[in-house]
């Protein structure tokens, strides 16, 4: 039987595991999950600065969890670092701009699924699933309505390869009680992906 999965909100309390588990993206660079902050003129500006200050992109995460924006949630089971889940109200990421003028006042309590980053050791278990039927608990007690991801199709990862994963697996979605209600607003040819939403 699995244990227990207890969720964390990520604080200066527990920043060493959130740094163990977003310390390197799919390139081998610090990433700490930073890009959803900021504007950036263009994936080569990020790319510079993930390259040659990636103190910057961990600064800017935990100015976030300083200032009381909910930024994300560590997962925990037996009190090891079982994933990192860069989840929080639409309000609370400025990549998620066009999604809440699309919502309007419901983006306060809708809350964003913008990365899932699980342990090596714990893949291929439907970790995901557990993990995000632990979130939908844990919303429900901060008073969100909803959840949405923004995953690329399954098809697109196989294709693509799994550089592309970072936003979760939509088989793992649908598993989980999530429905797919569209595409992704930067969905394209090659590239598609699709909003998925569960109501709390």
């Amino acid at each position: 039987m699995a244990s227990t999965i207890a969720l964390q909100q990520l604080s200066e309390a527990n920043v060493a595991d959130y740094e163990h588990l977003t310390r390197h993206g799919n390139d081998g660079k610090p990433c700490y999950c930073s890009f959803w902050h900021q504007k950036w003129s263009s994936m080569d500006e990020y790319h510079r600065v993930q390259r040659e200050n990636p103190e910057r992109l961990r600064e800017c995460v935990l100015d976030r969890v300083k200032s009381r924006f909910h930024v994300g949630v560590i997962a925990y089971e037996d009190g090891k670092p079982l994933a990192w889940i860069s989840v929080g109200p639409l309000i609370d990421f400025f990549w998620t701009w066009r999604r809440v003028a699309q919502v309007g006042d419901a983006a306060k309590t809708t809350a964003g699924i913008l990365c899932i980053s699980v342990a090596p050791e714990a893949r291929g278990q439907h970790t995901q699933e557990r993990v995000l039927a632990a979130l939908k608990e844990y919303g429900r007690a901060r008073g969100w309505t909803a959840i949405e991801a923004y995953p690329f199709a399954d098809d697109v990862i196989k294709a693509q390869g799994p550089a592309l994963a970072w936003p979760g697996f939509s088989t793992s979605y649908e598993r989980a009680g999530f429905a797919r209600v569209g595409p992704h607003w930067l969905s394209q040819p090659g590239f598609e992906r699709h909003l998925y939403s569960a109501s709390l």
